[in-house]
C-alpha cells in the first residue's frame, strides 16, 4: 500500500486551528486501524523552538528523543497515542541547514544551488524519509535486545529507511509498523514569503504522488461581523483562490466561524 499524504494548510489567519484539525483527522484514521504520523512544518529560520521566548511563541515541547519543537507535537503525540522524533518538525532553519552541509560535502558537483530545485527537493526527500519512520511503539514488536540499550524487533527485519539511522537510533522493525498515512501541518498562512518554498514543494509532491495518495485540507476564517450578524465566506474565497494560484487544490475546507449555522 502506497503511502497516503494529508497536507492541512490554513488561510486567513494564523492560530486558526490547525494542529486540532491535523490531529482530529489522525485520530478519525486510526479509528479504522490505519497507522498514522505527523509532520510539523514551521517556516521560521530557526532550527528549533529550543531558543525561543515562551512570551512569543508559547511553551516548547521536548520529545522522547530530547528534541525541542513546537507544542502541536505534543498535540500529536496525545491526540493519536504516537512518540514522535526531532527530525518530525521540519523548519526552514533545518532544511537550509541541510542543503548548506550538501553544498559544502560537494554532494551538487559544483552546481548553482538554488530554491527550486534544490531546497523543494530537500523538503519532498525529508517529508518521504520521516513519513516511513515507525512512531507507534506498541505495534511495532520494539523490544531490547539482550540487555543492551539499543532496541530491535522480531526477525532483526530493519524499519528505518537508509540515511535516518540519526532519526532512531538502533532501532528496527519490519514493514508491519511503517505508517500507512502522514498527516502534514504546514505552520502559518497561505500567502506568506516565508512559506512559499513549502507550497511550491508540496505542488510538486502532489503532481509526484499523485491525486490516490495526496489530500489537500484548508483551514479557514469565516467572520460574522456583529454589524450584520452574517457569516462572511470572502476572506475564505480569497484565500482558497490564492491556494490554487500557488498550483495546490483545496479536496476539502474547514471553516472556523464563532456560531456555525444553516446555510
Amino acid at each position: 500500500m502506497a503511502m497516503k499524504y494529508i497536507l492541512v494548510t490554513g488561510g486567513v489567519i494564523s492560530g486558526i486551528g490547525k494542529g486540532v484539525i491535523a490531529s482530529s483527522i489522525g485520530t478519525l484514521l486510526k479509528s479504522f486501524a490505519l497507522r498514522v504520523t505527523s509532520i510539523k512544518i514551521d517556516p521560521y529560520i530557526n532550527i528549533d523552538a529550543g531558543t525561543f521566548s515562551p512570551y512569543e511563541h508559547g511553551e516548547v515541547y521536548v520529545l522522547d528523543d530530547g528534541g525541542e519543537v513546537d507544542l502541536d507535537l505534543g498535540n500529536y503525540e496525545r491526540f493519536l497515542d504516537i512518540t514522535l522524533h526531532k527530525d518530525n518538525n521540519i523548519t526552514t532553519g533545518k532544511i537550509y541547514q541541510h542543503v548548506i552541509e550538501k553544498e559544502r560535502r560537494g554532494d551538487y558537483l559544483g552546481k548553482t544551488v538554488q530554491i527550486i530545485p534544490h531546497v523543494t527537493n530537500a523538503i519532498q526527500e525529508w517529508v518521504e524519509r520521516v513519513a516511513r519512520i515507525p512512531v507507534d511503539v506498541r505495534d511495532s514488536g520494539l523490544h531490547n535486545s539482550g540487555g543492551g540499550d539499543g532496541q530491535q524487533a522480531v526477525g532483526g527485519k530493519s524499519c528505518v529507511p537508509q540515511g535516518c539511522e540519526s532519526c532512531v537510533p538502533e532501532v528496527t522493525v519490519d514493514e508491519s509498523c511503517v505508517p500507512q498515512v502522514c498527516v502534514i501541518e504546514l505552520g502559518g498562512t497561505i500567502g506568506d514569503i516565508e512559506g512559499m518554498p513549502f507550497v511550491e514543494a508540496f505542488r510538486q509532491f502532489a503532481r509526484k504522488v499523485g491525486p490516490t495518495n495526496f489530500c489537500n485540507v484548508h483551514v479557514s476564517l469565516v467572520p460574522q461581523p456583529k454589524t450584520t450578524g452574517e457569516h462572511k465566506t470572502k476572506p475564505t474565497q480569497v484565500s482558497v483562490r490564492e491556494l490554487r494560484g500557488l498550483g495546490l487544490s483545496p479536496d476539502l475546507v474547514c471553516i472556523c466561524c464563532a456560531h456555525l449555522s444553516d446555510p
